[in-house]
């Protein structure tokens, strides 16, 4: 019996038929993906269980957030606790999502203003099977990530989460703010990164690369408050030539990985990806793989831009034009990776590819089903060290 007809049959049923509902929900795991067919999609239900709630939202990244954001309102089975929300998705889909209980008022548009995926309300339900207490005004969860089977490494974050943590992980501190380094038995390969702090803390990428055996140093510096990353990862700031003048020399040192450019690797995200393609064009010589992950290409000098600025189809991003031929020449790998749910980034990223294949890199553009988001960027990224490096598929 598919899952619909379940649904239909629960209206009227007593707390029996309830309770073994979300028992055979809780043993089989949610969401629950049905109908992979040849057109690409799959049928994906979220579920959610709350008796007390005016209003139960599901919040999927880039695809019931901002101005869609009614099209996540679940349904509630009459007489039931159970709320569902039935969607038809990609099957390379790899978003974050959340739920979103409002117990005594309506959702309201300045409700899902931002990310409200990534929102941290006041009660945290982490268990959609379990009774939702009541709570006033909005409770939700946090970020579950959602991975469905034709997304890149699709069982990535269950492995992930069912490992043990990884060991040696170590902060510290440094003239230019605080770096976490992770160094596995018989590193040959070093990852250098910005936003530290989010791929250490938030993404565990230590866990990741250890469940998938990659032989991967780490070496990551936090990009600071907001502003300051803004400062610092935005165009034209000299940064991705102290990352290769300045840290890379430490992150050698830190971690003990000294090899050949060609284990030498820099990934950067959003605005650290404008900067990983600046740096793969001033310093050819300092890494030998650099990935660009939805890098920035609203950027301007002026100071006045802002994501909602995207150059439009047919106009060249600053970026592309700032791509120069260094005086000393040399060549490094750049794979340029967007999103098909971030607007035109995705579009922009091939004339960038072609701009650097022009000054004699080997640059390839990809897509990837999904938003501007750092799952997308963990996905993505471990995907790509585990092709080159030969790790294992989760």
């Amino acid at each position: 019996m598919s899952l619909r007809n379940r649904l239909t049959a629960l209206h009227g049923a007593d707390d029996d038929a309830v309770a073994a509902f979300w028992a055979d929900v809780a043993a089989t795991g949610t969401p629950v993906v049905e109908d992979r067919g040849a057109a690409g999609t799959v049928r994906v239900t979220f579920l959610w269980r709350a008796a007390r709630a005016r209003a139960v939202h599901c919040g999927i990244a880039r695809v019931t957030d901002r101005d869609a954001w009614r099209t996540g309102l679940m349904t509630r089975v009459p007489g039931t606790d159970v709320w569902w929300l039935e969607c038809s998705l990609p099957d390379t889909l790899r978003a974050g999502y959340s739920f979103r209980v409002f117990s005594d008022r309506a959702p309201r548009d300045e409700d899902f203003a931002g990310r409200p995926w990534e929102r941290r309300d006041p009660v945290p339900v982490a268990d959609p099977t379990a009774p939702a207490p009541p709570v006033p005004g909005v409770g939700g969860a946090t970020t579950t990530e959602l991975a469905l089977p034709g997304a890149p490494l699709p069982g990535l974050a269950a492995a992930a989460g069912a490992a043990p943590a990884a060991r040696g992980v170590t902060e510290h501190g440094t003239p230019w703010g605080t770096a976490w380094t992770w160094v596995p038995e018989g590193a040959s390969t070093l990852l250098v990164l910005t936003d530290g702090r989010t791929w250490t803390e938030r993404l565990d990428l230590p866990r990741a690369l250890a469940t998938m055996d990659l032989p991967v140093a780490v070496a990551a510096l936090d990009s600071g408050t907001r502003q300051e990353r803004t400062a610092r990862l935005g165009g034209d700031t000299g940064y991705a030539e102290f990352l290769a003048d300045g840290f890379l020399p430490w992150a050698r040192g830190a971690t003990g990985v000294d090899g050949p450019v060609d284990r030498t690797w820099f990934a950067g995200q959003s605005l650290g990806g404008l900067t990983a393609l600046l740096l793969a064009t001033r310093r050819p010589g300092a890494f030998g793989t650099v990935v660009a992950q939805s890098p920035s290409m609203w950027w301007h000098p002026d100071g006045d831009r802002t994501p909602a600025d995207m150059p439009a189809l047919d106009e060249r991003p600053w970026i592309v034009g700032a791509l120069q031929r260094p005086p000393e020449g040399g060549s490094t790998r750049v794979h340029l990776h967007a999103g098909t749910l971030e607007g035109t980034t995705a579009h922009h990223v091939g004339p960038a590819a072609a701009r650097l294949r022009e000054l004699g890199h080997d640059a390839v553009a990809t897509t990837f089903t999904g938003g501007h988001e750092a799952l997308c960027w963990r996905a993505g990224l471990v995907d790509l060290l585990r092709r080159a490096l030969g790790g294992a598929q989760p």
